[in-house]
């Protein structure tokens, strides 16, 4: 019979795979196997400690850490982003939840505005992304975006919006977003490898 690392091995062969794969049951790692390229221009392969760059991906992970705050009552789906922002982001409508952000509804005006027509090799952020350490280092890449539209008016997928949702969660509990996103959604999860110890 086939073991589970030789299946997936052979799978990934066929499939043209490219990640990493790790199966743990009743707290015993059973495979942990790296498959194919973390990046084809260098032809550098992947890893077990391979860090992807997973993009919107995260965006779920800002979404669980804030509604375990709303759970905890910390943030309630119908506090302002004003209430936490103070004068900070004066473009942001007064009247935007943490409602209208988590669900792209708030009208807030994007960065990296996916309606907008621009080139994919444009470089648009407007502060270099080494800057860009901190979530509180984000407030001067969110500044000067106008408003779209009336809160709640409609849907429009907004990357701008899940920064604001971080800096919002930082400014409530006073802690990092990193941690946040580790002691809410990561730690009950049991998805704590390769995150450190604090």
């Amino acid at each position: 019979m086939e073991s589970l690392g030789d299946a997936l091995a052979r799978r990934a062969e066929d499939e043209g795979f490219s990640g990493v794969v790790r199966v743990d049951r009743g707290g015993q790692t059973e495979v942990a196997q790296a498959f194919g390229l973390a990046e084809r221009a260098f032809r550098a392969a992947n890893t077990l400690t391979t860090q992807f760059g997973t993009a919107s991906g995260c965006k779920a992970f800002t979404a669980l850490t804030v509604v375990a705050l709303v759970d905890e009552g910390r943030l309630s789906l119908s506090t302002t982003a004003r209430s936490l922002l103070g004068d900070s982001l004066p473009e942001i409508d007064d009247r935007v939840t943490v409602e209208h952000l988590l669900a792209h509804r708030s009208g807030i005006g994007d960065y990296l505005d996916e309606e907008a027509d621009f080139d994919p090799t444009d470089y648009v952020m407007p502060v270099p992304v080494h800057q860009l350490a901190t979530t509180e280092s984000y407030v001067s890449a969110l500044e000067g975006y106008p408003t779209k539209f009336a809160p709640g008016e409609r849907f429009s997928y907004n990357n701008s919006g899940y920064v604001v949702l971080a800096l919002l969660a930082e400014r409530v509990t006073g802690t990092p977003f990193p941690t946040l996103v580790a002691e809410k959604v990561c730690g009950p999860a049991a998805m704590d490898h390769g995150i450190p110890a604090r």
